[in-house]
């Protein structure tokens, strides 16, 4: 199981940060160029980004968009280590995104297999098919590597406070699917992360690379009482 106690989320205006300041981050995910014209240098940005040393994710823009196979034919290359979806509408733009990957590697000349997946979850309709998704792919799980969970997101969508009980239960809930499939959820939350740990999650993704530090420090002490725990049962 891949760590992802600590992801650096880099919007498409951030500058690159400085190595030393990424040293804690246990994968960088870069976001798309939010215009179009600007894939034609993406290529140029994930170069850039692969030399600060962490693993690097490229967050695809929406499959429904019908953008995501144009961005990563421009930005794709050796060195990726993976491919992240933000949102996941249904089983089959999960398999989609898994044969795009696999052309993607014919065409970098990468082994096949090789490019990790990550998937969020964020939506009631994401929620209720997450288990049937996960299954479908059970041949792909070399390729799976975390679930991505944002609960600001699904509380907006739902209409309620993110500190609910409603949004707390779906985050139980995505947790404990992830864990049938031995995958890890990553929350979308900095300033919940105390919380998150508590339920279960094992890192949390921020576009501050002041907070990876602590990040790394408070999902790894989680994962090391998760351990115990189990050892002492």
């Amino acid at each position: 199981m891949d760590s992802v106690r600590a992801l650096l989320i880099l919007l498409p205006d951030a500058q690159l940060p400085e190595a030393s300041s990424v040293e804690h981050a246990d994968a960088i995910v870069l976001a798309p160029p939010t215009d179009e014209a600007d894939f034609a240098t993406a290529a140029d940005r994930v170069a850039d980004a692969l030399l600060l040393g962490p693993p690097i994710y490229l967050v695809i823009p929406p499959l429904e968009s019908g953008l995501a196979r144009r961005y990563l034919q421009s930005a794709f290359q050796a060195g990726v280590y993976g491919i992240a979806s933000q949102a996941l509408k249904s089983v089959d733009q999960l398999r989609y995104l898994e044969s795009l990957i696999e052309e993607l590697e014919v065409r970098a000349g990468v082994r096949a297999g090789l490019t990790a997946m990550a998937v969020g979850f964020d939506s009631p309709r994401a929620l209720t098919i997450m288990a049937e998704a996960l299954s479908a792919m059970r041949h792909s799980a070399d390729r799976m590597t975390w679930i991505a969970f944002n609960h600001v997101d699904l509380a907006a969508i739902l209409g309620v406070e993110p500190e609910s009980a409603t949004v707390a239960s779906a985050s139980a809930s995505v947790v404990l699917t992830a864990a049938g499939f031995e995958l890890p959820v990553v929350y979308g939350s900095p300033g919940d992360a105390e919380l998150a740990a508590s339920l279960g999650f094992r890192g949390c993704a921020t576009v501050d690379a002041a907070d990876l530090e602590g990040l790394r420090s408070l999902f790894s002490r989680s994962e090391t009482e998760s351990v115990a725990a189990e050892e002492s049962a």
